[in-house]
Formats: C-alpha cells, structure tokens, sequence
C-alpha cells in the first residue's frame, strides 16, 4: 500500500511538472501599502471605528491569504483572495477619502481660528503699543503669540488635538490682554470724560486766539506736545510720559503724568535733564482730588502729593516719573517759544474718534 501511495504521488508530481504556478494576486500587494498608507494618514484617530473594521477585513483576507499558500503550488486557487482584498481596498479607498475630507475641513476651520486669533492679537499690539504701563499686558500678549505659533505648527502635523489645547490657551491670554487693556484704557472710552478733555482743550485753544498768546496742549495717548499761537497749531513734539503715564496723576510716586490746565512758573536752563520748563502741578483741583482720595482710603499711608513736574529735555524715548520729555532739539525750540506764564493743558485725548479708542471699542 504504501508503495501504491509512493507510486501516485510521484505520477501526480511528473503530471504537474508542466503545471503554472498560480501567481499571487497584485491586490495583495496593494492593500499592502494601503494599510501603511491609512496608517500614516492617522485613519485610526480621524475615523476610528471604520479603521477598526477595515483592519479586521485585512487581516482576515492576509490569514486566507497565508492558509492559501501552505497548499502546493499547482493546487493554490487566489480567486476568492484576490476577491477578499478587492473588498478591503475599496473600504481602505473610502476610509483615505474620509480622511482627507475630515483633514481638510479641519484645517479650514484652524486656519480661520488662528488667522482671528493673529489679527486679535496684532489689533491689541498695535492699539497699546505706547502704553508706558502695559508690561503685564505685553507679557500677556507675548505668551499669546508664542502659544499661537506652536498651535500653528501642530496643526501643520495634524496634532489636532494639541492644536485645540494650544488654541484655547491663546483665547485665555486673548481675553485677558484684553482686560487689562480696558482697565488702562477704560477712562479713554468713556464718553463723560472725553467731552471734559475736548472742552478744556477748546478753551485753552479759544484763549491763545483770544489774547493772541502761546499755549500747550498735550495728548497723552497721542504722546504728542502741541504748541498754539494765535489759536493756530505751530509745533508739534512727540513726547515721553511716566512709567503710568496714561493714569491721572494722584500722589507722590505713582508714576503717572497729571491731567488739567496748568501754567508753566519757571524756566531752568541748566536742568539736569538739558532744559526744563517747571508747570504748577498740583493745583487747587489737584489738592482737592487728593485729599478726597485720601479720605476714601485711596492713598499709601504717609504718601503726599508731590511736586516739582516739568516739560524737560532727555529723550521722548524715556520714561520718567511723571514728567513730560522731549527730545533736546525739541526742547531748546519749545524753550525759545514759550515764556513763564504759558497756559499749559494735559488730557488723555483730544477727540472720541481717535483710532486707538475705536480698536479698543472694537476688541
């Protein structure tokens, strides 16, 4: 018997020498690097349960495909593997098709978030570029840029999830710039008080064209140094403030720039900030708001009012302590121009169209 069985076997294999081997169907190959493919696509994240059953269906197809081939050559039939991967490679075409939709519409919709964000952003920077008092502001808006940029970077990566963290935190520091640039500014947009700086600054122009004179007007938000004669604006100088300067000036050592109409009572050539032109700071109605204040709990214990403020040379880059500073070239013209007795008024702004107002109201 098993000589019988030794006999067929090699009748059966001279039978089938000039058999053709079956050849492995292409679709094996493809579904190959498809799968490496949906891999790299992130499939698996952007559409996970499909994925799921499309890795399944493959490795069902790879097992019937690896049992094919144990069965000798001649006797291997791949029409029902070359079926099975054709099934896989359509389902793997509509999983990449998903994909690319699902990346796409995403990527519109960071970039709409991210471009929103930039322009925030670059309003807020632009609108208090000239804050003197804005460094938490700045450090804000720093922090926002930075996250911005990462957030730009691992939407690129298709890292949308630490793209959305990264975006959230930009809004966070977004809105908080925002808040403290109201809390600097949100005497600026108020309406009451714009229309109490127009006045005073109609008045002293209407007295310089009444008497014929020279008078000051500066614009704190503006930083400028407006010089009148006649009622006609002859100079203007661009000017630094205090570390505050946009607050109104309450005490001793707060670091803002005082507010009202003041006149300038001496002359100082030699300064040690190159020339100074001494105005007559505080007042009646600086006294009067400094002892209200101080009533209310509002100043340092053991705080006074202060004193001794001027329009000086230095630098309009500086920073001072309350101060107005120019440029010395624009001190020594001013200098010649104004006299002791000169009608000087400081206001936050001079008009409630200004353009840092209205992207400010605008944020």
């Amino acid at each position: 018997m098993r000589h019988y069985y030794m006999l067929f076997s090699i009748m059966l294999y001279l039978a089938c020498i000039g058999c053709s081997k079956p050849t492995v169907p292409i679709e094996v190959k493809y579904a190959e690097i498809q799968r490496l493919a949906l891999w790299s696509a992130d499939a698996q994240t952007f559409t996970p349960d499909r994925y799921q059953g499309y890795a399944a269906a493959y490795s069902d197809a790879k097992d019937r495909f690896i049992k094919e081939n144990t069965r000798f050559p001649w006797l291997r039939d791949y029409a029902s593997v070359r079926e099975e991967f054709r099934m896989v490679l359509g389902e793997g075409n509509t999983i990449l098709a998903t994909v690319k939709r699902i990346k796409s519409e995403k990527a519109r919709d960071f970039e709409q978030r991210i471009s929103s964000l930039r322009k925030e952003i670059d309003s807020l920077k632009n609108s208090t570029s000239m804050i003197n008092e804005g460094r938490l502001l700045r450090k804000s808006i720093s922090k926002a840029e930075v996250l911005l940029t990462e957030a730009d970077s691992l939407y690129k990566k298709y890292d949308y999830d630490a793209a959305d963290i990264k975006l959230e935190s930009v809004n966070t520091y977004a809105l908080e710039s925002m808040e403290i640039a109201h809390s600097i500014l949100n005497r600026y947009t108020d309406k009451e008080v714009v229309q109490s700086w127009r006045a005073l600054v109609e008045e002293t122009i209407d007295e310089s064209k009444r008497k014929g004179i020279v008078v000051i007007i500066v614009s704190k938000i503006d930083q400028n140094l407006m010089v009148y004669k006649k009622g006609k604006i002859i100079e203007t100088y661009n000017i630094g403030l205090g570390r505050n300067g946009l607050k109104d000036k309450l005490y001793a050592g707060d670091g803002a720039t005082p507010e009202g109409r003041y006149y300038i009572v001496k002359k100082n050539a030699g300064s040690r900030f190159y020339k100074a032109l001494l105005f007559d700071y505080p007042n009646k109605e600086d006294r009067i708001r400094f002892n209200q204040a101080k009533k209310k709990g509002l100043i340092p214990s053991g705080t006074g009012i202060g004193s001794l403020l001027e329009i000086h040379g230095g630098g309009a880059d500086g920073m001072t302590k309350g101060c107005i500073s120019l440029e010395n070239k624009d001190m020594d013209m001013l200098f010649q121009i104004v006299m002791e007795g000169t009608p000087v008024t400081i206001v936050g702004v001079t008009n409630d169209n200004h353009e840092i107002l209205s992207s400010i109201r605008d944020i």
